[in-house]
């Protein structure tokens, strides 16, 4: 009976740890003195649109920064004739969209922090978030004032 006690707490604390790893996961602000502001107001059914991210702005910010570690794997130039950035860190996907002017190219290794593109004060930059292709709230692991 201990034995089967053991396995069984042994397998619920493997679970708890790594259910919370994934919530230890911090996202740097990618302008430092960027304000978001949440494009959803709630978190009720948030998969299930395709109104997910934040929109983050700043007056005073003139680049955009990595909010993790990871690879650039697309830089595109898109209809508003500014760029999309994509991060990939393990299964995450960091979607910056409204990138004036990247500074990265495809496959360049970055840390959280460093400089990804240009960004024109007081434009909206909109961060999106997918693990496994599944959108996630990145409101929920951004730390911007």
């Amino acid at each position: 009976m201990n034995l089967k006690r053991t396995i069984f707490l042994s397998i619920l604390i493997f679970i708890i740890s790594v259910a919370s790893g994934q919530d230890s996961l911090q996202l740097k602000c990618p302008l430092t003195s960027g304000i978001s502001r949440t494009i959803r107001a709630s978190d009720k059914d948030y998969q299930k649109t395709s109104e997910y991210g934040v929109m983050i702005t700043s007056r005073i910010d003139t680049v955009v920064r990595a909010v993790h570690d990871g690879a650039i794997v697309i830089v595109d130039r898109n209809e508003e004739a500014k760029y999309d950035v994509v991060i990939q860190y393990k299964s995450y996907s960091f979607w910056y969209v409204g990138v004036l002017d990247p500074k990265v190219t495809k496959k360049t290794k970055i840390k959280a922090g460093d400089i990804i593109g240009s960004y024109k004060p007081g434009d909206m930059l909109e961060l999106l978030m997918f693990n496994s292709e599944e959108p996630v709230n990145p409101r929920k692991y951004l730390k911007c004032n």
